[in-house]
């Protein structure tokens, strides 16, 4: 997972006991989501243990703005998580296929995501972490 409930308290000052297991694991895969083309690790998530992701052939490893970018949408994340009943951010309004996208979003930059987690998000695409690349044949 991408922070320890440790972490969690730190990067929001909320208790540590906020970020179970189970807030842990869909915040990050919700993460790898949100980031991505990029292949899934052996255990099981996109960015190693080592802070290093597999991109275009190369192991890369993250800038510390990237980690940092990833810690605090995760938490943020968890923090949403807890005031929602474990209830994920839904698209239900929403068709998404790839990049074509049908919605009632009314304003340019309008996101799937709750307004409580769009400065996270705003870092995490600032960061360059998220990859839309789709290799042609």
């Amino acid at each position: 997972m991408y922070i320890t409930s440790t972490e969690y308290n730190t990067l929001t000052g909320r208790p540590a006991a906020e970020a179970t297991t189970i807030r842990l694991t869909i915040a990050c895969k919700l993460l790898d989501s949100r980031i991505g083309n990029y292949p899934i690790n052996t255990d099981g998530y996109k960015i190693s243990s080592n802070w290093v992701l597999y991109d275009e052939g190369e192991n890369v490893k993250l800038h510390q703005s990237k980690i940092d970018a990833v810690k605090m949408w995760v938490a943020s994340m968890v923090s949403y998580l807890t005031d929602n009943n474990n209830k994920p951010p839904s698209a239900a309004n929403n068709l998404k296929l790839g990049r074509f996208s049908v919605g009632k979003a009314g304003t340019i930059g309008d996101s799937f995501l709750p307004a409580e987690i769009g400065y996270a998000d705003s870092i995490l695409v600032s960061s360059g972490i998220i990859n839309r690349k789709v290799k042609m044949r």
